[in-house]
């Protein structure tokens, strides 16, 4: 067990160091490496419950959260970081933030999605968060094998001696030492989730202000409409926009007569410009001092907002395309 604490916080070390470059491949690398050792002490977590369970039968015939326990055991993260919530061992506040920083994980692991503009604060939040959860970590028993060997950046938090390196509270404290090293700033890490916002926002902004100014002089419509137009076109040709026609009423005709229809009839859930609401969200965001509550709150604005901002920027970027062709079409192109 010895062996298994100084690895993760070998990795925790690791992590810290390339945070302290604060340059976003190294933020990548430091997010990664947290993740994985909060994701080992989780299942560590529930190893140790499971193992509990058999040695004592008459815990484990009156425990009621052996399917949890099952599929804590298993290879999902959800399962894991739930199993420690509902055990007590994970806040519901650091379970929320755990479970969306791991998402980033698989989002630049996986998906290959960057994130440059808050990955560095992402890093130092998840490894600030990490390292008061995993302080929590207490193990059913220390061991230590002769033949085993400590990492060299274990070393510098597991210092007494070759026959037992490290004692019960060693890993609360190296765990400690490295939080206190990170030094991490609550206040900055809002600022950089609003910061983010305000740009997105401020695109958001341009790209209406071009759908609503349109392609032909006298085209021009309402930013309200412009909204409105964005969701029609963008809706149309799905199954949803399909089906709702079918069931209310349209009864055939011309494209231009079916978007027409779809503006006129169908219960879009954004029916004004939307660029006012949003710059009072980002405020309220700014004005938090919890980093965590900022986290959830960014990331229900980027989540409730992403199909409408899809649906402008790909408007956008149609008007411009034929803003351009019909530029190059005046010239003889």
């Amino acid at each position: 067990m010895i062996l298994f604490l100084a690895g993760v916080l070998e990795q925790m070390d690791l992590a810290l160091e390339h945070l302290s470059k604060n340059e976003v491949h190294n933020a990548r690398f430091a997010l990664m490496l947290t993740d994985n050792a909060t994701e080992l002490i989780l299942h560590q977590f529930a190893k140790d419950q499971a193992g509990r369970l058999k040695s004592f039968r008459h815990v484990e015939r009156d425990y009621t959260r052996k399917e949890e326990l099952t599929a804590a055991l298993g290879k999902s993260f959800d399962s894991k970081v739930r199993f420690a919530r509902i055990e007590g061992f994970l806040s519901d506040e650091f379970a929320r933030t755990i479970n969306f920083l791991h998402t980033y994980r698989n989002d630049l692991y996986h998906v290959g999605l960057q994130h440059e503009p808050i990955l560095q604060g992402l890093a130092e939040l998840y490894f600030d968060t990490s390292c008061r959860f995993l302080a929590g970590f207490t193990p059913g028993g220390l061991y230590w094998g002769s033949a085993q060997k400590l990492p060299e950046r274990a070393k510098k938090y597991f210092t007494r001696g070759p026959d037992m390196p490290a004692t019960f509270g060693d890993f609360e404290k190296g765990c400690g030492a490295l939080a206190a090293e990170l030094d991490f700033n609550p206040k900055q890490m809002v600022h950089v989730l609003a910061d983010h916002m305000d740009r997105v926002i401020d695109y958001q902004d341009t790209c209406l202000g071009v759908v609503a100014n349109g392609v032909y002089v006298g085209a021009q419509v309402s930013r309200d409409q412009a909204v409105i137009d964005t969701q029609a076109w963008t809706i149309a040709f799905t199954d949803v926009g399909k089906t709702f026609a079918q069931d209310n009423g349209w009864s055939g005709g011309t494209v231009w007569g079916y978007i027409e229809w779809l503006k006129a009839n169908y219960p879009f859930r954004i029916k004004v410009d939307p660029i006012p609401s949003w710059r009072k969200q980002v405020a309220r965001l700014r004005a938090k001092a919890n980093p965590h509550v900022a986290l959830a709150n960014y990331q229900s604005f980027m989540d409730v907002t992403a199909e409408l901002r899809d649906a402008i920027e790909s408007s956008a970027a149609s008007a411009e395309a034929e803003i351009d062709r019909l530029i190059d079409e005046r010239r003889g192109k």
